[in-house]
């Protein structure tokens, strides 16, 4: 069942990654600004941003199946209304819904794989190596069905996808879900439980780069396609390279445990903002397929560990039955950045262009591996580990 539950995290990852690329082609088709697309790409991150807490206590509360049911059933909707509708106005309520249908797919897999009987770590691990397969796979997809079929067959094409991962699930037994199932106890008072966590300096500073490298990867789904489309690459050529970025994301994370093991998860964590502000930093100015794909490759490696680190580290500082809410809050992380950066930097293109949106977002990588680096992350995790048991006494 570990097998089948990652099979469907791939599905839902390749359907999700396969139309983001698209919708800014699309709308830099119907003659969109920076702006406005930077305004689309950050409606995605909406609801998630506001409401990712509430939605991890309804997931400690009802469990992940029936939550997975939700959120496919809220993507599948969201991606017929503009294949069947195509629009600038269908694409933000698609954004809008995809967004927050996702937050209940993605957390309800996080608990469930992450409460596995076994190695947390190698679980998450293989958990987000998953979902690289899905970065790889979905562009690649999309890029090539929106070039020779259009922009309706592409999302048709997603439909499917997800269709088939719902299907997966429901014939899956529901023992399969049991490590996520229901743990909130009705009178257990929830309210600022998680927010608490965060005066642990080393939690936040993980949940900060959690973002950094979120907003990342989104800006260079979001942006690169455009700047693609100015240097002549094609569709085709700029959902491979797309994918390229997911594929060695999908090649570092075989090695993470063995790099956690000998450096520490601090340290990796820190290198992996180094090498991605630099690979943004070269990006504008760079014309060539092949330069272009071997930096997309440096940024997959740069931003491939962030996110399975410091899942694993919010999982291990909290107790089972608030992993939802923990979780949230990590996505209430992750989502601030992903709707506030696209607006940002959406109008920083409109002014100055393109190029400027990578130079900063490398520089503030490079400034943010300085300013949250994390140390002794695992005696700090013995030591909540001490204090959760403190917490249960009291």
């Amino acid at each position: 069942m570990f097998y089948v539950l990652l099979l469907i995290h791939s599905l839902y990852s390749a359907a999700l990654q396969g139309t983001r690329p698209i919708v800014s082609i699309y709308a830099d088709g119907q003659g969109a600004s920076a702006l406005v697309i930077g305004l689309l790409v950050s409606t995605y991150a909406l609801f998630p941003m506001l409401l990712a807490v509430r939605t991890g206590r309804w997931l400690d509360q009802y469990g992940a199946r029936f939550m997975v049911t939700i959120g496919a059933t809220g993507m599948l909707v969201s991606l017929l209304v503009p294949m069947l509708y195509p629009s600038l106005g269908t694409l933000f309520f698609s954004q809008i819904l995809r967004g927050f249908a996702q937050l209940f797919v993605h957390l309800s897999l996080q608990k469930t794989v992450g409460n596995l009987p076994g190695h947390r770590d190698k679980w998450i691990a293989a958990f987000t190596l998953t979902g690289s397969l899905g970065e790889l796979l979905g562009p690649l997809i999309s890029g090539f069905s929106y070039e020779h079929f259009g922009f309706r067959v592409s999302l048709g094409i997603s439909c499917f996808i997800i269709l088939l991962a719902l299907v997966i699930g429901f014939m899956m037994e529901p023992t399969a879900w049991k490590s996520g199932a229901s743990s909130l106890k009705h009178n257990y008072q929830t309210t600022g439980s998680a927010w608490k966590m965060l005066r642990q300096v080393n939690l936040r500073n993980a949940l900060i780069i959690s973002g950094l490298v979120l907003y990342s990867k989104d800006l260079f789904v979001a942006y690169f396609p455009v700047y693609g489309s100015d240097v002549g690459l094609s569709p085709g050529s700029i959902g491979g390279i797309i994918s390229i970025m997911g594929a060695m994301s999908m090649v570092v994370r075989l090695i993470q445990f063995q790099l956690v093991q000998a450096f520490g998860r601090g340290t990796v964590l820190m290198i992996t903002l180094i090498i991605s502000g630099i690979s943004y930093l070269l990006i504008p100015g760079t014309v060539s397929f092949l330069c272009l794909a071997v930096l997309a490759g440096l940024l997959g490696v740069g931003l491939g560990l962030g996110q399975p680190l410091s899942l694993v580290y919010a999982l291990n500082v909290t107790r089972p039955e608030r992993h939802g809410e923990v979780l949230g809050v990590r996505i209430t992380f992750n989502r601030v950045s992903q709707f506030a950066a696209p607006f940002l930097f959406g109008g920083i293109g409109g002014f100055a262009g393109l190029a400027p949106i990578f130079w900063i977002s490398g520089g503030i990588l490079l400034i943010g591996s300085y300013f949250t680096r994390i140390r002794a992350i695992e005696s700090d995790e013995n030591a909540l580990t001490m204090e959760k048991g403190n917490m249960n006494v009291r």
